[in-house]
Formats: structure tokens, sequence, C-alpha cells
């Protein structure tokens, strides 16, 4: 991303915080920091073609509209990623009626030391990207918050805490494209041990939270007939698959209340809800309280239930 186009940015949006380094590159260790930063659009805002100078990792907190690289239109959503890599044509537009917000990180990867350099297969692996978006399994988010964090807060240690989250971003942004990793953990000749089948349906509602529209879709999945697959879960557990997923369901619903950064609707629609109303119900009936009631318990600062 060019340096004017980072001026051009600002005007149109609802909010921007943006930190940028291309006079002073932030170097940490293999990763060399350009810019970072959080853009909520306005509806019909367009963030300019340019060329891209770096790499450089979206993620699209809510809204939708669409990216493009090449000239190639992509529809981007809540939940995504999409990365460009050097010297492509990149441009997007936010949707008139529901315009996205986004975090962004452009950065490259160093080549010094390059026998030493664990990030040369993930560059690599980030140049054969044919699609640039992909859905996030693996909850990229939370260390660009972090990273936030400790741009706002700097204090003694920042700096080897923003390297930690840096590196976590870019390594959980590859697994999100290159997602074989996650089936492969489990040897193959372990595969019909019922505690490893309990392991990978666990493995699969947690790293998949938000993108599990109905269970059989685990089946699908993991290569099981959906009736197996929940007998074995009930049997190993004692908690039905729907059970587990509800608690974790609930478990990061109360997280996302308490963080404050979406509202109740934001969240319903992340949790794979219907609708407000459905998500409400359910929530009051585990919890004991409804989700506004719950968000404005921890607005004050109230200990937890």
């Amino acid at each position: 991303m060019s340096v004017s186009m980072i001026k051009e940015r600002i005007g149109d949006s609802k909010f921007h915080f943006d930190r940028t380094y291309y006079s002073e590159p932030q170097i940490y260790d293999f990763i060399t920091l350009y810019q970072i930063g959080d853009l909520y659009c306005q509806g019909g805002y367009s963030i300019g073609e340019h060329r891209q100078y770096c790499y450089e990792i979206s993620y699209i907190v809510t809204g939708k509209g669409y990216y493009s690289t090449n000239e190639n239109k992509y529809p981007v959503k809540a939940g995504d990623i999409y990365l460009n890599v050097p010297d492509e044509l990149h441009n997007g537009l936010a949707n008139t009626v529901d315009p996205f917000r986004y975090f962004y990180v452009g950065f490259t990867f160093n080549s010094d030391n390059n026998d030493q350099n664990p990030f040369i297969h993930t560059q690599k692996m980030f140049d054969r990207v044919k699609c640039p978006v992909t859905q996030d399994r693996l909850d990229v988010k939370t260390p660009f918050l972090n990273i936030f964090h400790e741009l706002i807060n700097l204090k003694e240690y920042s700096s080897l805490m923003i390297k930690i989250y840096l590196h976590q971003l870019i390594l959980l942004t590859y697994r999100n494209f290159f997602e074989q990793w996650e089936k492969e953990y489990i040897p193959q000749k372990e595969a019909s041990n019922s505690k490893n089948i309990v392991y990978q349906v666990v493995n699969y509602i947690d790293n998949n939270l938000f993108n599990i529209k109905e269970l059989p879709q685990i089946a699908n999945e993991l290569g099981y007939s959906y009736s197996y697959l929940s007998h074995i879960f009930s049997r190993e557990t004692g908690l039905s698959m729907q059970e587990y997923y509800n608690q974790k369901r609930f478990e990061k619903a109360g997280e996302l209340l308490k963080n404050g950064e979406l509202n109740i609707t934001e969240i319903a629609e992340m949790l794979q809800y219907q609708s407000i109303n459905s998500f409400s119900k359910a929530f009051r009936k585990n919890i004991g309280i409804s989700p506004s009631e719950y968000q404005a318990l921890y607005s004050k600062g109230k200990p937890e239930l």
C-alpha cells in the first residue's frame, strides 16, 4: 500500500486507527512491519486502486463489500481474511448499506539468515495463493486486537509482545489458507480410536465456531456419518454434540459481550443464530439473564456470575 493511499483513506471513514512505519520500518526478527490499523468505513467507501508495496493481511470485522486483486473482484464479509502480496493491484469497495470495518497489517518477510528463518515456507505459500479470500477459523482477530492494545498502551516489553502477536497473526493466516494441517495432526493409524474421533470433533468445533451452520457439517468435514459421530461423542463425553457446541457458543458469546466491541445483533450473526430473538432466548435459558443484561453488568465493572 502506498503512502499516498494512506492519506486518501482517512477522510471518508467513520473511524480510523492507523500506525505507519514506511520511513522507519519496525523489524521484528524475520518480519518487517510497515503499517497496521483499524478502519471503519462509510457506506460505499472505496479504498482506491493501488499497487501493493508489501504483503497485507486484512480481516473483515463487520459488514461486507468486495476487494479486488488485479481487477478480479471477490465478495468479502465479516469473518473473512484477505491476503495481498507485493506488486498486485488492489482495491476495495464497502457495501452502501452494511459497510465493512476491517483490520489490516502491511509487512514483508526478511531474507536474512535464510537457514534459520521459520517463515521461508510461509512466504512461498503466500505467493502461491490463488484465491485471496478465506474464512477465519482460528481467531485472527485476537492478535490484531492485542497489537492495537500494546500500541496505545506502550510499556515495558510492548515491543516483544507486538513481535509475538505479529508472528502469531501471520502464522494463523497461513493456517487458515492451508487447512490440511488440522486433519493431518492426528495420525491416520489412530483415526479409528474413539478418543481421537472425539478430539477431532472438539478441535473442529473450537476452531470453526463462527462457521458452523449445522452439526452434520462436522461429520461431512471429518468423513463420518452424523449418527455414528454423535453416538461416539455422547458415549465418550457424556454430552451430545449439540450440548458441547452450544456450550462453546455461550462461552464465546460471553467473551464478546464483555469485550463490548460488537453489538448483540452482530454477535448473534457471528455465532450463526437465525435471529437476535433466538440468540437472546437461548442465552437467557442457559445463563439466566438476557445478553443485554449480561453486557450491562460487565460495562459497570461487576464481577463474573
